[in-house]
């Protein structure tokens, strides 16, 4: 398959897979259609044009979809394994209410197979041609990391496999026209740098940063846009230091060294144990303001940090199940109820880390809720078209919007919060960027 797509956003509804020669008579054709209150579906995705063996069911097995999903459980990015817990229990527990279901009207069960990678993008491939070919699955759902998503992005475009909710906001997920069978499940590191760099645009109009970058991808991309939008102001940058994740060490050498920048505030975009480790590593003399990335902001993460955390500032997205605010909400006390009913204890269930796999299941559902029927260009095209739809853990005053290559982010409505008491408390309300995250790489 030629990896650029260029195809037309907004087309009109896909004709039938039968009537493109792809051997689908009209009952199981790829047209997906409107889904109770998800407005008009658009086609994005053509299976028919594509895709040179497309196989739009394989995984599904009468009433069980098999998905798969890549993380390492061991090492710097090891802490993401509860990624995986959280993914694999939200589907338990659905499964134990009798499954999910689909926009076809049939409920189905949904079983996760796990790979580990050890977030090392040269095992990625292997594992995830053995999930793809050796267990068949039929789509891919909250892989972690940016690197080993970019590993193997060519061959799942190529194989016309879905990745769901990828565990990553990398500004590479917005390139939909290009790589259509990628959807991110994190908002984009890109719109999260510019909603921190406008706020302190306010807040510190004169800020010196020192920033803290992983020298990947995922740490490069926010430091562009940091860049990006300190042009023309009066907001300069003291100094950076990139973070190698995959060579083990820690951040303690750099950190010391954007100390004596003299900087008054600090960036950190790095990942895994590294990024709360880091906060323990500010010299107690140096008081910037500093910033975690979205990645970082989990209670299980910031435990990490021994009580170095408070004061500092991120973004959020979806509600806090640590936040004793939050766990009033019913869609916070809906998530202890099915967690508890598969084994999981209340501590876990607020934890930031578990609660993010949770939701990468629940945006796979929600696709599948919205599909007419249970084939995977129809599931791509649900979530290509979501139309101003609260599920999960959003917030209640955010909405998530998609519509192909013209705006392929669900997730963009963020708030500025801080660390106070132990807890995440809003600085401001929260602000919708729907179809403006691409407009914001740097």
């Amino acid at each position: 398959m030629n990896p650029r797509l260029l195809r037309p956003v907004g087309v009109a509804l896909a004709l039938s897979l039968a009537a493109l020669g792809c051997g689908r008579d009209d009952e199981t054709s790829s047209t997906t259609t409107a889904a109770s209150g998800s407005g008009e579906s658009k086609a994005f995705i053509d299976p028919a044009a594509d895709c040179s063996d497309y196989q739009p069911t394989e995984g599904v097995n009468g009433d069980t979809i098999t998905i798969g999903t890549v993380r390492p459980t061991s090492g710097p990015a090891g802490i993401y394994n509860i990624v995986a817990t959280g993914l694999e229990k939200y589907f338990e527990a659905q499964n134990l209410k009798g499954g999910i279901k689909a926009g076809d009207g049939k409920s189905y069960k949904v079983v996760v197979e796990k790979g580990d990678d050890g977030y090392d993008a040269s095992r990625t491939p292997d594992v995830v041609k053995d999930l793809v070919e050796q267990k068949k699955i039929f789509a891919m759902v909250g892989e972690i990391g940016t690197a080993p998503n970019l590993a193997v992005r060519q061959y799942m475009n190529d194989k016309c496999v879905p990745s769901i909710a990828l565990a990553t906001g990398s500004p590479e997920w917005g390139k939909a026209n290009e790589y259509p069978w990628y959807i991110g499940g994190l908002p984009s590191y890109a719109l999260e740098a510019h909603a921190f760099m406008q706020y302190l645009k306010k807040e510190k109009p004169e800020s010196k940063i020192a920033i803290l970058y992983q020298n990947d991808d995922f740490g490069k991309a926010f430091l562009a846009t940091v860049k990006k939008e300190i042009s023309g102001s009066g907001i300069t940058i003291a100094g950076e230091q990139s973070y190698d994740i995959a060579g083990g060490g820690t951040t303690e050498g750099a950190t010391t060294q954007l100390a004596g920048t003299g900087a008054d505030t600090f960036i950190v975009a790095v990942t895994g144990t590294a990024c709360p480790q880091t906060l323990g590593f500010v010299p107690t003399d140096w008081k910037p303001l500093t910033y975690v990335n979205i990645t970082c902001s989990g209670r299980l993460s910031l435990s990490l940090a021994k009580g170095r955390d408070e004061g500092a500032y991120s973004m959020q997205a979806t509600l806090d199940p640590s936040n004793p605010e939050d766990q009033q909400n019913p869609k916070v006390q809906e998530l202890f109820k099915d967690g508890e009913s598969v084994g999981l204890a209340r501590k876990d269930l607020e934890d930031g880390v578990l609660a993010a796999g949770w939701g990468f299941g629940v945006i796979f559902a929600q696709a599948l809720s919205l599909a007419k029927n249970v084939t995977r260009a129809d599931v791509m095209n649900a979530v290509y078209s979501m139309q101003k739809v609260n599920f999960g853990l959003m917030r209640d005053d955010s909405e998530a919007t998609t519509d192909g290559a013209e705006d392929p982010w669900i997730l963009e409505t963020l708030r500025v919060v801080q660390r106070q008491g132990g807890q995440w408390t809003g600085v401001t309300e929260m602000e919708d960027f729907n179809g403006k995250s691409n407009t914001f790489v740097g």
